[in-house]
This record gives structure tokens, C-alpha cells and sequence, in this order.
């Protein structure tokens, strides 16, 4: 799989991964010496992934079925695929926080826009997975660092995926409950939390024999484990919970209800009433965000109601009439956290289900996803016969094969 690496901030050096991936039938690659503008197209549009804790690049795994999707030897292509480093990224969120993250992801855009595009203007569609997810909402409604201004200073985006949106806190405390080795382990954190002065928080590591317990072998300061296990909530919560159940309606209109004031999301590119192959129709307006939270996630306890919980984000996102929730928001059936899997089921999520709904929801906000006189229509999601290796071709093709592997017709998109 041929990919590209940018150092989008030197003095941290990190680093964006573009994908590059050529149709089955093009020929080997050039050297290194050939210019890339030779041999590739230049989208102007970006999707630009987010990882969760311990993710880096190629992880999750999707992301490279996701990518597959825009060929970059196709002529005409509109759209590039990108994951961005974060110093937080692999072993090392418990060094750091979202405020960092937001900074670096601001950056990166700077610098796709800068140096890879070469537009002030390219559309850029963030997309998070897990709690990349977390990253997403704070850079859209956190207040900005040593300021009283929420926005005007952040890199403008075109939209935002959430994908597999969970609560670390919620995912903690049933581990706590459940195991008797992990509660000890959580009180004995809160104990040297709070035996530390609190300036000292962000510079004291948790001993990693106790911190494993809860959140795995990796780093971990006292700021950022209070952050995840956020122990103030619901009343209370630190500055990673946002998607916790039982958070009150007033939390989640001052986190999701801010979506609909933030200059730095553009409006949508299309408006007005629009249907989604689950079988509604809904008004869009404005701003819009896609919410696909995996319908079998392990990490989700099971005593949750997922659909109850989005539709009271969907209530706070819409309460102030400036910003929608995608009616191709799902919860996607069959997925794992990661929506991997080797099942047809799996592939179905993970081919069909999610990415169905990220190319409709990427041509409604900036667009140059569906092929002219392709017959495809975005609301009922059907399409004439057509060829060619556009991003709705070949998300097609995986179907069909799908679709005849399980031996039956229709599989509902």
C-alpha cells in the first residue's frame, strides 16, 4: 500500500500519513525521484483521521478501507484520505491532552492546506475514532486555550464524523466493578491524585504497576488519568467526558448544542429536507455533524441504550436550529468498536454500513463524491449500471460482492 509521509510540525516531529493508493491494475511504482504530481492526482478535499488512545497510523485497520476507496491514479479524483500524528498518539495519551490535541490538529490543517493542497480554501472533513471522537467535539466547541473566544482562531472544517463514539469513564467503572484487582488499582490512583498538590499533577507519572489496571501499559499522569476517569462526574465532568450517559441535558447543550454558533464549521453544502436509506427524512440546516457509534461495541456497557443516547446528543446539536445531526447518522449494526471482523456481518458493517454513510455524508457537506451520470442518488441510495474506479463505483463493487457472497439480493444501504 503505497503512502506518503508529511512532517507537518518539526519541532515536535510529527507527522500526516497520505494515503496513495493506486488501482489493481496500474503499473509498479516509480522511483522516489519522480514527482508525485506525475504519477498522482491532487484532490483538493481532505478527510482527515483521528485516532483514539494507543491508535497511530493504520489504526484502526479501517482506515486503510476508507482510503481504498479514493484511487489516486483516477482521473479527476476529488478527494485524499489522511491520518494525522499526535503527540498522544501509540503509548503516549497519558502524557498529554485534548487541548494539545486540538492545537496539533489545527497545525495539521494549516499544513495541509499550506503544503499539500496548496489552497487556503480545500475543504477539510475531520473524522474520529474512539477518542479521536473526544479530540473532535473539543476542537469545535472548547473555549481556546488563555482565551474567552470559543472560535475564529481555529482552522475552519467542512464537517465532522464520529465514529464509535464512547466514555472512557463509563468503560473505566464497569472494569471497576466488575474486577476486584481493578478497583484497587482505581482507588489507589485517586489516592495519589489526591495526596499530590495539583500543580504537580501534569508532571507526576502513576506508578504503571497500578495504572495498567485501568487504562493499560502505557504513561500515564495524574491529569490525564482524572481527565478519563473524570471521578467529579456527571455532576462534575473533566475535560474527557463528553459522551457519558448519564451526563445532564444541560452538559450536553453546552458541548453539543454549541455545534450549531461555531464559526470554524462551515454549513453544509447542501440544505433543506433530505432522506436517508434508513428510511426517514430529515431537515438539515446550517452545520452538520455524522454520528456513526458502533451498534455491538464492546467497550460500551451493555446496560446503555444507544439509540436513547443519540438522539439526546441529536436533541442538543438541533436545539438552537443552527446545526443538524446527518440523517445518515447510524448505529452501525453488527460493529465492534473498530468495526473489525472477518464475518460477513463484520465486512457488511464495515464496508457497506460505514462507509455508505461517510461518502453520503461527504458529498453533502463539501460534495465530489458521486460520479455525473452515475444515476446514484444520494437519498435512496441506488444507482444505475456504471463504471469506472470513483469513490461510488467501487464502494458498489464491494457491495455486490458482498451481497453475493451472503447469497441473497438487497442488502439494505
Amino acid at each position: 500500500m503505497e503512502t506518503i509521509l508529511h512532517i507537518y510540525h518539526p519541532k515536535r516531529h510529527l507527522l500526516l500519513l497520505e494515503y496513495a493508493i493506486k488501482s489493481p491494475s496500474s503499473s509498479p511504482s516509480p522511483s522516489s525521484g519522480v514527482a508525485l504530481s506525475q504519477t498522482h492526482s491532487n484532490p483538493p478535499n481532505v478527510l482527515l483521521f483521528v485516532g483514539g488512545l494507543y491508535d497511530n497510523f493504520r489504526s484502526p485497520s479501517y482506515v486503510d478501507d476508507l482510503a481504498a476507496l479514493f484511487l489516486r491514479d483516477t482521473p479527476n479524483q476529488k478527494w485524499r484520505v489522511m491520518h494525522v500524528q499526535l503527540s498522544s498518539a501509540g503509548k503516549s495519551f497519558g502524557l498529554y491532552d485534548l487541548d494539545r490535541d486540538v492545537e496539533e490538529i489545527g497545525t495539521a490543517i494549516n499544513y495541509i492546506r499550506a503544503s499539500v493542497t496548496q489552497s487556503p480554501t480545500s475543504p477539510v472533513v475531520l473524522m474520529g475514532h474512539s477518542t479521536g471522537c473526544q479530540d473532535l467535539i473539543h476542537y469545535l466547541v472548547s473555549p481556546l486555550k488563555n482565551s474567552k473566544n470559543s472560535s475564529n482562531s481555529r482552522p475552519v472544517v467542512s464537517g465532522a464524523i464520529f465514529q464509535a463514539p464512547v466514555s472512557d469513564r463509563e468503560a473505566i467503572m464497569r472494569d471497576v466493578n466488575d474486577d476486584q484487582a481493578t478497583r484497587q488499582a482505581y482507588e489507589s490512583c485517586l489516592s495519589i491524585a489526591e495526596s499530590t498538590p495539583k500543580d504537580k499533577h501534569a508532571m507526576t507519572i502513576l506508578p504503571l504497576h497500578i495504572s495498567k489496571q485501568c487504562l493499560g501499559p502505557a504513561p500515564l499522569n495524574i491529569t490525564r488519568f482524572l481527565s478519563l476517569a473524570s471521578p467529579g462526574s456527571p455532576d462534575n465532568p473533566a475535560m474527557d467526558d463528553y459522551f457519558s450517559s448519564d451526563l445532564s441535558d444541560r452538559r450536553l447543550l453546552d458541548t453539543f448544542g454549541r455545534i450549531g454558533g461555531v464559526a470554524h464549521l462551515q454549513a453544509s453544502k447542501h440544505t433543506g429536507e433530505i432522506s436517508s436509506d434508513l428510511g426517514h427524512s430529515s431537515e438539515v440546516t446550517g452545520r452538520s455533524v455524522l454520528f456513526l457509534p458502533s451498534g455491538d461495541d464492546e467497550h460500551v456497557p451493555t446496560s446503555i441504550d444507544k439509540a436513547l443516547l443519540l438522539s439526546r446528543w441529536t436533541r442538543a446539536v438541533e436545539s438552537g436550529g443552527a446545526a443538524s445531526v446527518s440523517p445518515y447518522s447510524q448505529i452501525v449494526r453488527h460493529a465492534l468498536h473498530d468495526i473489525s471482523g472477518s464475518s460477513i456481518e463484520a465486512r457488511t458493517a464495515r464496508l457497506v454500513e460505514m462507509r455508505g454513510s461517510v461518502l453520503r455524508y461527504l458529498d453533502h457537506v463539501v460534495g465530489d463524491i458521486f460520479e455525473e451520470g452515475s444515476g446514484v442518488s444520494t437519498e435512496k441510495g441506488d444507482a444505475s449500471e456504471h463504471s469506472g474506479q470513483g469513490p461510488w463505483a467501487i464502494y458498489e463493487s464491494d457491495r455486490h460482492a458482498i451481497e453475493m457472497e451472503r447469497g441473497v439480493s438487497g442488502v439494505r444501504l
